[in-house]
């Protein structure tokens, strides 16, 4: 991996998980109105739905998680093996739990995640780590890397200083998306590294 920042923590899941998360995300019922062309673009082949919630309600998720849903986050409380999750990402990976942003994503066959950055605000990466929750086993690529993924795997990576994207599934696919926005400090970087340029450069299309 180019970042040792960039993880994959195989078998995340816990027994009898699954099928409650699966319950869960299979319940949300709302209507999204996408008029951001930058999401648009992102959602274009995903053939499902995406579901935002602003975990910890602070000012830089509440930017971000408004940008990346289009306006469409859900005003809702989270189930509690949800919350448990973050809890346990936190303690796995060793960061920081005080900014969280986190979408469930159900994708249909023939979905696939086109090429992008997420979003992020200056002083900060937007580091997601997902869990892939229903799926066979993909290829997930960031940059220049290529993550195989199999059901119930974690999976973390530096969303807004890495294009990342996938091919096109051929089955049905739901994973939880939990985005950590971290101070760089937090994971080893400073405004000097070409990374953070880069993503400050990109950060101007995000207003």
């Amino acid at each position: 991996m180019e970042s040792e920042n960039h993880k994959i923590i195989r078998g995340f899941l816990l027994p009898g998980e699954k099928e409650k998360i699966i319950d869960w995300v299979k319940s949300i019922n709302v209507t999204q109105s996408i008029y951001n062309h930058h999401i648009k673009e992102v959602r274009k082949n995903l053939n499902g739905n995406s579901y935002m919630f602003d975990v910890s309600k602070t000012p830089e998720t509440k930017k971000i998680s408004e940008f990346q849903s289009s306006g469409n986050v859900i005003n809702e409380d989270l189930p509690q093996i949800i919350l448990d999750l973050i809890e346990r990402i936190s303690k796995e990976i060793q960061i920081p739990k005080d900014r969280v942003l986190f979408q469930a994503i159900d994708m249909n066959c023939g979905g696939k995640v086109n090429p992008h950055y997420d979003a992020t605000i200056g002083g900060f990466v937007n580091y997601k780590c997902n869990i892939s929750v229903l799926s066979e086993n993909y290829d997930f690529y960031i940059d220049k890397d290529v993550m195989n993924i199999n059901e119930g795997d974690l999976y973390c990576f530096e969303a807004s200083l890495y294009k990342h994207w996938s091919d096109e599934f051929s089955f049905n696919r739901i994973l939880l998306s939990f985005g950590f926005v971290l101070n760089y400090s937090d994971l080893g970087r400073n405004e000097d590294d070409p990374r953070i340029r880069l993503s400050k450069r990109i950060e101007k299309y995000f207003q």
